[in-house]
């Protein structure tokens, strides 16, 4: 079966190897990678061990150059839309996922953030429902963070420390009890 591309949707895919010779599929214009997620588990049985090598992740790759797509994507095999999975907390970028043909399909360089991520191995796993309750958790403590950091400004730094400083004391709770109950704000 031929597939065209999932952006692009007229161009036809290309054989393609990425990291120690997992096959997929790449288009040569938008460079978008198809790959099928039953030959990545085979794929990652037999190179697991290589794949938390330091040499293998892109530690200088330059995430301000990602596109994501935005808009639904639909798989080239069933024409169902694919899921969109978020990778981490601090991107927007997402994996695209046909659960009925069990296919990804990644933007251009998303396979490089994934080795610079070093989550190579962990393609399924961001799929799961953990994997995303845990960015919500994630990104909620960002926007909290963030919040707060725009009302104090300058001092936000300051009570941060101090928040770190009182997480790791010995008498913490004697010391938070003292500053909500005796002390004259």
């Amino acid at each position: 079966m031929r597939l065209n591309c999932y952006t692009c949707n007229d161009r036809p895919l290309k054989l393609y190897k990425l990291d120690f010779g997992l096959p997929a599929l790449r288009c040569e214009t938008c460079e978008g990678t198809y790959i099928d997620l039953l030959t990545y588990r085979m794929w990652l049985e037999d190179n697991a061990g290589r794949l938390n090598d330091k040499n293998v992740n892109n530690q200088d790759f330059d995430v301000t150059e990602l596109e994501n797509t935005e808009t639904g994507i639909s798989c080239q095999r069933c024409n169902k839309y694919m899921d969109k999975y978020r990778i981490n907390s601090e991107l927007e970028n997402t994996i695209n996922v046909c659960h009925t043909c069990d296919d990804v399909w990644l933007d251009r360089d998303e396979w490089q953030l994934l080795k610079h991520l070093n989550v190579l191995d962990k393609l399924t796993d961001v799929m799961s429902d953990d994997w995303q309750n845990t960015l919500k958790h994630e990104e909620a403590i960002l926007n909290f963070k963030n919040r707060y950091r725009a009302l104090l400004d300058v001092d936000f730094e300051r009570v941060e420390e101090f928040a770190n400083w009182l997480e790791h004391h010995e008498h913490r709770e004697e010391i938070r009890h003292y500053l909500s109950r005796h002390r004259p704000w």
